[in-house]
């Protein structure tokens, strides 16, 4: 088999999936998806053809009216079982009949308690990076992209929303049919859909907020000046590709921030904290309109091509609407994430390379703020070398010339080197692109507003800890940027002064308290442990839990207490989640 990507069995010399109509009906009994899939492939298949599944029970497999032969392979941890479909003698169509498993990856069946209203179940989506295959056998590599049509069966009074276009919808014997279509081509990972009682508010001709009824005021006020920022992103990087752009803020235990769907943005609550401070999670979001569901990756090997392109444009949408200041004070903030990613993995280790061979690797063991933030510094290296201009209009010409299109880092390189060589000549492509750690001309971000977080953190180290007053005029990434530079290990009474200065007890931003908590436990500050394991508990996006719940598991004094939290709080959150959890468990021996 000639497969092109290490996390998937397709092989794009038999064929590639072009269009799928989709008919699933959710069961919140038995937590499962049975579906049917017709497929339509770009050529005749005249041998066999290989599809990704994982724990999916395939019913029945025809072509043409005839039967097929499915074979299953082995199990494998990461690339989970082959299908090998038989007998389709120069077919370009046959259609699938499938049930999902109870744990799939890909899907998180909520009970009623676990969502805001308490009333109905909930089930949602996320396919990222691999994970499509637990819900239909496709070719599970965001080098393949796809239209579909699709209808969701899900039971009343529920309702069913999905990142494609609303087409119609219909009730009969208690249960309801929405029909979906996706006329624009999409990787598999794009796929995503949800169900539950669900409300929805227009914020603009082109923007609609999904949200369940309880939080859908507060929602709506949070995400109120979207349209702004598109038509920012639209001055930057040309009319908006997708028609509509509406988000979905799901309930805690989404594990992102947000996840890009077209059409359907998905969001975590944590974003809606009534001050809208933390809307740069919408720019990511939507920057990825272009970079990433427009332009994509086509492995996860290149990942940077995703993320390290979309963080430039996130801060070149927030850099319009808020001041250059405060997208380089963002900046700092992601330089000091992906270094701490860097010291986990070793600054020498593959996983800090913007790309490098993952074979026999799971993406989400090395997914992480390097290829986001180094990514990042890559492309402002690259602007930097040849000036603004220049670089603005080689990325109109990178966006227009692979729309649709999944490219790999070297079919980047060979663009950059035709495009835009004087930057291909002044910056070290290989040291940035094919080897670990930082290179040593790396950007730096000067601006005013981190000159007043180092004076605080000056005074800290001087024995003079902030005041309520000394802070007060800083804005949510000062606040974090200063929690994000303290010393891990602090004395019990700077904790007590610290938490007061910065009202860390009554907070509503939880990226707040994460920081806070992972300092105060390794601090031995054990009066915030309570709180710690509330927030493990309440909380599914792994970027605020995570760095918590470590602290507790490599915590000398706190790490009886790990195991017992984990199997405590599993049940409510997402297979994703959990995964990453059991991990740090297991690293302690725990």
């Amino acid at each position: 088999m000639a497969s092109h990507d290490p996390h998937s069995y397709a092989d794009l010399e038999q064929a590639a999936i072009r269009h799928v109509t989709f008919d699933l009906r959710m069961d919140f009994g038995q937590r499962q998806l049975a579906g049917t899939a017709l497929y339509e492939l770009d050529r005749p298949v005249q041998g066999t053809l290989d599809l990704d599944t994982r724990d999916l029970t395939i019913v029945s497999a025809e072509a043409s009216g005839r039967p097929l032969s499915p074979e299953l392979g082995s199990p494998d941890p990461i690339r989970g079982q082959r299908l090998r479909l038989k007998g389709l003698h120069g077919a370009s169509s046959f259609k699938l009949q499938f049930v999902t498993s109870p744990g799939a990856n890909a899907l998180q069946w909520l009970t009623p308690a676990q969502t805001a209203g308490g009333r109905q179940p909930f089930l949602f989506t996320q396919c990222q990076p691999h994970h499509a295959r637990s819900i239909f056998p496709c070719q599970d590599s965001p080098s393949v992209r796809f239209t579909y049509d699709a209808t969701l069966d899900v039971p009343s009074p529920l309702a069913a929303v999905m990142a494609a276009a609303p087409i119609g919808r219909e009730e009969s014997g208690g249960r309801r049919r929405f029909t979906f279509r996706m006329p624009q081509s999409i990787p598999s990972y794009l796929l995503a859909f949800a169900a539950g009682e669900i409300d929805s508010r227009d914020l603009s001709p082109r923007i609609r907020v999904y949200a369940e009824p309880e939080t859908l005021d507060a929602a709506a006020w949070e995400l109120a000046e979207t349209e702004a920022m598109l038509a920012e992103a639209e001055k930057l990087y040309g009319a908006y590709p997708w028609e509509r752009y509406d988000m979905l803020v799901l309930p805690p235990s989404f594990p992102y921030g947000g996840m890009e769907n077209p059409r359907l943005t998905f969001l975590t609550p944590t974003v809606v904290v009534g001050d809208r401070s933390l809307t740069n999670v919408i720019a990511h979001e939507l920057a990825h309109s272009w970079t990433g569901n427009l332009v994509t990756n086509a492995t996860w090997e290149d990942f940077w091509l995703n993320e390290g392109w979309t963080t430039y444009a996130e801060r070149r949408i927030l850099e319009a609407l808020e001041g250059e200041e405060s997208a380089m004070l963002r900046a700092i903030s992601g330089r000091l994430l992906m270094a701490r990613a860097m010291d986990r993995f070793g600054w020498d280790a593959d996983a800090t390379r913007l790309q490098f061979s993952q074979a026999g690797i799971d993406p989400e063991d090395v997914i992480s703020h390097v290829a986001y933030e180094k990514g990042y510094s890559f492309l402002v290296r690259l602007e930097r070398a040849v000036g603004r201009q220049a670089f603005d209009a080689f990325t109109h010409r990178y966006i227009a010339d692979h729309r649709f299109q999944s490219i790999t880092t070297e079919a980047f390189v060979a663009f950059l080197r035709r495009e835009l060589p004087q930057a291909a000549r002044r910056v070290d492509l290989k040291s940035w692109l094919y080897e670990p750690g930082l290179p040593a001309d790396a950007p730096d971000f000067p601006t005013p507003l981190m000159d007043a977080v180092s004076s605080v953190l000056f005074d800290l180290q001087e024995g003079h800890p902030p005041t309520k007053d000394g802070v007060a005029q800083w804005n949510t990434t000062q606040i974090y940027l200063f929690l994000q530079y303290l010393p891990r290990h602090l004395s019990l009474k700077e904790c007590r002064a610290l938490e007061d200065a910065l009202s860390l007890k009554t907070t509503p931003i939880d990226l707040f308290l994460s920081q806070w908590l992972e300092i105060a436990i390794q601090s031995e500050y054990r009066d915030v442990l309570p709180v710690a394991e509330d927030l493990v508990g309440r909380v599914g996006r792994m970027l605020i839990i995570l760095p918590v719940f470590r602290a507790i598991v490599q915590a000398e004094w706190s790490r009886p207490r790990a195991r017992p939290l984990f199997e405590r709080v599993r049940s409510g959150h997402h297979p994703i989640t959990v995964r990453a959890m059991e991990n740090l468990l297991a690293l302690q021996g725990l």
